[in-house]
């Protein structure tokens, strides 16, 4: 509240200005995907300044204690509100001081529905609040595709095919004098220079990997995760394909293994300053004794299991010294829903793959990281203890996923349909049972098997068909 009043009084007044038209979605945007983010009053605050933009006569002010009563909200409720939204990118406000003071809000277009999960630090924030099975459901409801033929070529002409700005002559002279690519200034607080610096000493065209596209999507990402500049080398060369290309997809994964390193597992959302310094002094106020090493040797494990993270962990099980994505991204999902920090789902990891030959069992892992998170286990140690004491009920989980898997290949067997007239003269051979044909039982049993292989496999060329 002290906050509030030294920047924002009741009878302060307000002008409302919408500079563009918003998206024919924006009320849809604004209630499924911003409201997430950035809750539902900031939403009701933004609403009501649109509606009262289209209202407001020229030049006319209303203050914010009106503003309030249409709201039902306080000033404090208000002021927190605003902040939000001008953090989300939806507001500009500037202040006037005079005999009394005037606020200008600036009303920003929200994204539209496909823009906006085209925004990769907004789209990544609404995976986090919500969980990827949810966004995965809000983007089939809300992103309608328009189908076109697959055999169709486009033939779209681009700007610069059909238009010039200059004169025919003056195109070479014009092409000599434009800037370089190395030139390109990007407003942003990464060390850009620095970063060229030292992919030129990697051997890697800058000009591939510090493109405008690329240097915003790397500042958006380190902003999340709480990626520093140190460890913004490591991810970038990481995202660095064979092709010398910048792949956006393997530099988010290593900055969420960086994350979940410092953080534990509660993946990144949108606090406030002081909701954050609440959580803060909570994480720092154990609810239980950290237990102890037994030994030196113990103690070296622990550490190691504390200061590594998962994709590390397959790392070094793998021959090629490289781990799978699909693996990777498998455990990030389980650790995220589970609630399982860093050092717990590594046991959890090194665990399985010693235990079943160097393979990852999705079912397996899941029925054990369930466990755990349910025993509120949170610690290297603790999920250490856990694994030795229930060594044998994990084998029977392992061992009942074995039967369930066997069981299944034998209903899959069974279903491999002979020909009515084969089994009928087989069960006629079988009740039969004359001596000459005893004899010869080795060579009919041969015959048999080829007869049933062909048919068999006759019935699965039938089945894909």
């Amino acid at each position: 509240m002290n906050d509030r009043m030294k920047h924002l009084l009741p009878n302060d007044r307000m002008k409302i200005f919408q500079e563009d038209a918003f998206n024919e979605d924006a009320e849809l945007v604004l209630a499924m995907l911003y409201q997430p983010l950035i809750g539902m009053k900031s939403v009701a605050v933004f609403q009501s300044l649109w509606k009262e933009a289209s209202v407001q006569p020229s030049q006319s002010s209303i203050s914010h204690h009106q503003m309030m009563s249409r709201l039902n909200m306080t000033l404090d409720d208000f002021y927190e509100a605003r902040k939000k939204i001008e953090a989300i990118g939806l507001l500009k406000s500037f202040k006037e001081e005079g005999s009394f003071t005037t606020f200008y809000y600036y009303l920003n277009r929200p994204y539209s529905v496909k823009g906006f999960f085209e925004d990769p630090m907004l789209s990544v924030l609404l995976e986090h609040h919500l969980g990827k099975e949810d966004l995965n459901q809000l983007k089939r409801k809300l992103l309608i595709k328009t189908s076109r033929p697959t055999n169709v070529k486009e033939v779209t002409k681009r700007f610069d095919e059909v238009f010039t700005t200059i004169k025919p002559e003056m195109v070479m002279q014009q092409a000599t004098q434009a800037p370089s690519d190395d030139t390109l200034v990007v407003e942003t607080k990464l060390p850009v220079e620095w970063l060229h610096k030292m992919l030129q000493q990697q051997k890697v065209n800058p000009k591939n990997i510090l493109s405008t596209g690329n240097i915003r999507f790397i500042e958006k990402m380190t902003h999340i995760y709480d990626v520093d500049f140190l460890e913004l080398e490591k991810a970038v060369l990481w995202a660095v394909d064979e092709q010398q290309q910048f792949d956006r997809k393997e530099f988010l994964d290593m900055c969420k293994d960086i994350y979940y390193k410092k953080h534990g597992s509660i993946p990144p959302r949108l606090y406030t300053k002081n909701e954050d310094t609440q959580n803060t002094s909570l994480k720092e106020q154990p609810s239980k004794t950290k237990p102890q090493p037994a030994n030196e040797k113990e103690a070296q494990i622990i550490q190691h299991f504390e200061s590594v993270t998962h994709r590390e962990i397959l790392e070094d099980h793998s021959s090629s010294g490289k781990a799978s994505m699909k693996e990777v991204n498998m455990l990030t999902d389980m650790m995220e829903e589970h609630g399982l920090s860093q050092p717990v789902m590594n046991v959890l990891v090194h665990y399985v793959l010693n235990k079943i030959g160097n393979k990852l069992s999705k079912n397996y892992i899941e029925t054990i990281a369930a466990h755990w998170s349910r025993a509120h286990i949170t610690t290297a140690k603790e999920a250490m203890d856990l694994a030795k004491q229930e060594n044998n009920m994990y084998q029977k989980w392992q061992q009942k996923n074995q039967q369930k898997t066997q069981s299944y290949n034998k209903q899959q067997k069974s279903k491999e349909v002979l020909p009515k007239w084969y089994q009928e003269e087989k069960n006629q051979k079988k009740t039969s049972q004359q001596p000459a044909q005893q004899r010869s039982a080795p060579q009919d049993d041969k015959e048999q098997e080829e007869l049933e292989k062909f048919f068999k496999s006759f019935s699965r060329s039938n089945h894909k068909g």
